[in-house]
């Protein structure tokens, strides 16, 4: 398998996205003394396959625009999110309104990037082996 420029993104995605998401996990839950179990060996396993399985089908992502803009979208509102629940807004409904537009936001940036998966790599897939089972029946 040769290496493209296509592979540039999933290249950083797979040494940057699985520390990056085991330091949010360690922040969200506050877990950075947290000893005697295998709690942090079996997330940090869980979310390194996720970030190899990205990284791996991040080649098939032709156009990164639309899934960018929508992950700045959602870096925003946690970021929003965050800063209401600091200041005491957390209980208002422009709160509550910015996790339901971050959820939403969230379901459209995999659909983004799953569509793109579905149409740049399964597809073709599909088309060659329909081609070549044609070829093999045409002999």
């Amino acid at each position: 398998m040769r290496f493209s420029r296509a592979d540039i993104p999933g290249f950083l995605i797979a040494v940057l996205a699985g520390p990056a998401l085991m330091v949010l996990f360690l922040a969200s839950f506050e877990t950075w003394d947290h000893r005697g179990t295998p709690l942090l060996g079996a997330m940090g396993a869980n979310l390194a396959i996720g970030a190899g399985l990205i990284a791996v089908f991040s080649r098939f992502i032709r156009n990164w625009d639309v899934p960018l803009s929508l992950f700045s979208i959602l870096i925003v509102i946690v970021i929003a999110v965050i800063v209401m629940q600091r200041t005491g807004y957390d209980g208002s409904g422009l709160a509550t309104g910015l996790k339901l537009f971050g959820v939403l936001t969230f379901l459209l940036l995999n659909l983004a990037v799953g569509g793109q998966i579905f149409w740049h790599g399964l597809i073709p897939v599909l088309d060659r082996r329909a081609a070549r089972a044609a070829v093999a029946g045409d002999q």
